[in-house]
């Protein structure tokens, strides 16, 4: 391994996950000098169990416009992005195959018909199917489905491959990575962070951005600082059934390209380990079932488990932190992470570049009324 003793970058990024290496890629396309450090190996987090599902109208509020917009952003730019990585050499799995979500009973799906009104205006061609044409696309369907509401353009990506593509489309372009390398803490001259800490030396930045997900409350070891982030673990599993596999996501349960079907996930508050439970496994068979009965006796493939980081008003924390300069937070994002990260990055990296501060402004860690002591 290299020896970072005595090395700088113009950007130190603490953390290996989508959102550090989506804003290393987007910092190396401006020509700005990065370099990303995950105690870990990449996407070895979050970002590696992830669900990977693309479909902002259903999993962000309509009315917190900033957020929204930040995930609306990142459905527009997905496309464009995927084709970038798959030139620069690594496929991130993508595929816009179109989400469902099935109306099971008129009055407790009452939400789901009253969202539809707000989505057919966006001009993503979402739309009703009855059920027939629900059938027709799913016949494996649960006979319990009415109709549902279908949105064409959602897709879903392979965590782990988007990871590793945005890396290595960052490093054509001159970004580099240390894997296994932990950040102990962070170099500071007055109230300027200069540069971070590691175990095998100093490695001096013009700026550092903390991307570390839930781990992002370490900050509060090296600054007096409180980071507002907690911990929140989610599993998902892959199961297999000989000649079925859905055209679409419904609900959530996603088809894979290798013909495997993945089956999302649970949320337990407060948890940081990484283990995968059989009550877990258990919940997510049931929940397939529900949706497709066929996958009954479906062939179990995999489990894996990540922590997210959630934040007290469920949007992420974007950056500098007041009263420091040479730092700056992105992090908080939830289970929406892999998500936003394209419209993240972007914004991040627009911020590190000019200073400005404006575009980011309403993910800004002040909306806690926090400050360094």
């Amino acid at each position: 391994m290299e020896d970072l003793m005595n090395q700088s970058t113009d950007v130190a990024i603490v953390g290996g996950g989508v959102i550090g290496c989506s804003i290393a890629y987007q910092l190396s396309k401006m020509g700005i000098n990065c370099t990303v450090f995950e105690k870990n190996r990449l996407a070895s987090g979050a970002s590696g169990a992830t669900a990977g599902m693309i479909g902002p109208i259903w999993y962000f509020d309509q009315t917190s416009e900033p957020y929204f917009q930040l995930g609306m952003r990142s459905f527009e730019i997905f496309p464009t992005l995927v084709k970038e990585l798959e030139e620069a050499g690594i496929d991130p799995k993508f595929q816009q195959t179109g989400a469902i979500k099935v109306l099971l009973d008129e009055i407790n799906d009452a939400v789901l018909l009253d969202n539809l009104k707000w989505q057919r205006e966006l001009g993503i061609g979402v739309r009703w199917i009855d059920r027939k044409e629900l059938t027709d696309r799913e016949p494996e369907i649960t006979g319990k489905a009415l109709g549902g509401v279908f949105s064409p353009k959602d897709g879903s990506i392979v965590g782990v491959a988007f990871v590793n593509a945005l890396a290595h489309a960052a490093t054509r372009l001159g970004a580099r990575f240390f894997e296994n390398v932990e950040v102990m803490g962070l170099e500071i001259n007055k109230d300027k962070v200069i540069g971070i800490r590691t175990q095998l030396g100093i490695y001096h930045a013009d700026h550092t951005i903390i991307c570390a997900g839930p781990w992002s409350g370490i900050v509060q070891r090296w600054l007096p600082y409180s980071i507002p982030v907690r911990p929140i673990k989610g599993q998902r599993i892959l199961l297999r059934k000989s000649g079925f596999l859905p055209k679409s996501t419904v609900q959530s349960i996603v088809p894979q390209k290798d013909g495997s079907v993945l089956s999302a996930a649970t949320r337990e508050e407060g948890n940081f380990d990484q283990v995968v439970t059989g009550e877990a496994i258990s919940q997510m068979v049931a929940k397939a079932k529900e949706v497709f009965p066929i996958l009954h006796d479906a062939e179990f493939v995999s489990a894996s488990a990540g922590v997210r980081p959630g934040t007290p008003d469920g949007m992420p924390i974007l950056g500098p932190l007041p009263g420091w300069s040479g730092v700056s937070l992105a992090s908080g994002h939830d289970r929406l992470g892999i998500m936003c990260s394209p419209s993240t990055a972007k914004l991040m990296a627009g911020f590190v570049a000019t200073g400005d501060c404006s575009q980011i402004a309403p993910f800004s860690i002040e909306r806690f009324g926090l400050s360094g002591n």
